[in-house]
């Protein structure tokens, strides 16, 4: 077995992990990032093209500064690697009058002042044509959202890393992290490191820290969908936002959930129902899916996007980790006052990647952050005054 010494260990290289070795590389210090894939991988949680991006955030005001923070990091990553990574076309959220996330989503922007525009009626399908709008339909727009490349940005954050100096060990399995004297020493199948400082942002394979935090991660695979367009040049204007939608009027019996970009390759429109197939324990198998899964998306494109055709030409397989207050974890480890968790962002993930990075990278050098992030503190879940020395990692 191998030996390795380094000042932080970053244990999980994707969304989170590959920005967090990018801002420790910059700020001088000696990184090793491990992984259970290769490095960039195939079956991370970013997988499929793109994420949407939202400065108007229904899940609350809260989460605002870190958005903020993300957005100026994705230009700087940008401006490093030479390549667009967040196109800003704004956003579109489309929700029947009566939905109760309306109102939530409206006060997200009051409470700090962003930018927004309500449409109803003959003014929303008249700025929104590929959309099928209903007299009962309220559109929100956000100006300031929009899509990252996620593979593309996660590839440019590595790239970056390296030629700082980092080093990445892919396709191995992180077992154990362990107090080592004043240090901590990471064990994987292949090696032992030995860090001041361990970053744990392993994704949707994160469930064993998850457990030693006390809160189960359900990992849930996800079908990303591509459907072709009748009118190439009705998705390709533009001022297209990406979109997300929710009819959950009362006497519908199958609520539609879905989102969605303007066309990327001038042919077809990515469009993803917000379903999950069942639980897994690991994506190292992706799991086999049904094609009668996606009737639901089908259905919907039909109904509520008429300009497409509702038999999707490409699928792609991710997989999100969830934790049961669909809030995630990020701060220091009780009792191992230099092991940062990262982990359960799923539902917000890749938006905040370049700032939940940047965070982590923070509490390893400094020990606190200038961004708030109370509500994600990692010991929530543990009793009061718990505290660890080693953490299992699969």
């Amino acid at each position: 077995m191998g030996a390795f010494e380094t000042d932080v260990v970053v244990v999980g290289v994707g969304s989170v992990g590959s920005m967090a070795s990018w801002q420790l590389a910059s700020r001088g210090l000696r990184v090793i990032g491990v992984d259970r894939f290769s490095v960039p991988g195939p079956f991370s949680a970013y997988a499929g093209e793109s994420r949407i991006f939202r400065k108007v955030y229904v899940e609350g005001a809260h989460y605002t500064p870190l958005l903020q923070r993300s957005e100026d990091l994705w230009r700087d990553l940008e401006k490093i690697s030479g390549t667009s990574l967040l196109n800003t076309t704004g956003a579109v959220t489309i929700y029947d009058e009566h939905n109760p996330r309306l109102g939530p989503l409206i006060a997200a922007a009051q409470e700090y002042g962003l930018d927004f525009e309500l449409l109803r009626g003959d003014e929303a399908r008249s700025r929104y044509p590929e959309h099928a709008i209903r007299d009962m339909d309220v559109a929100v727009f956000d100006p300031g959202g929009g899509y990252l490349y996620s593979e593309k940005a996660v590839t440019a954050a590595l790239v970056e890393a390296a030629r700082l100096g980092a080093e990445f060990l892919g396709n191995r399995k992180a077992c154990s992290v362990d107090a080592f004297g004043d240090r901590y020493i990471v064990r994987t199948d292949r090696e032992e490191i030995v860090a001041s400082r361990v970053i744990i942002s392993q994704g949707n394979g994160a469930g064993a820290v998850c457990k030693e935090l006390g809160v189960h991660l359900s990992v849930l695979p996800q079908v990303l969908t591509w459907f072709p367009v009748v009118d190439a040049s009705a998705f390709r204007r533009e001022d297209m936002p990406v979109f997300l939608r929710r009819a959950e009027e009362d006497g519908r019996p199958d609520q539609a959930r879905f989102y969605g970009f303007p066309s990327a390759d001038g042919w077809t429109v990515k469009v993803v129902g917000s379903i999950y197939l069942d639980e897994v324990e690991s994506m190292e198998k992706p799991p086999a899916w049904d094609p009668d899964f996606l009737n639901s998306i089908r259905a919907w494109v039909r109904e509520f996007i008429p300009g497409l055709l509702p038999e999707p030409v490409r699928a792609a397989t991710c997989a999100d980790g969830h934790l049961p207050d669909a809030t995630g974890l990020l701060g220091v480890v009780p009792g191992m006052e230099g092991v940062v968790a990262a982990a359960g962002f799923s539902g917000h993930g890749f938006k905040m990647a370049s700032g939940l990075g940047a965070i982590a990278a923070d509490l390893v050098v400094d020990g606190t952050t200038a961004t708030d992030i109370n509500f994600m503190d990692p010991a929530r879940f543990l009793a009061s005054g718990s505290s660890l020395k080693s953490l299992a990692l699969s």
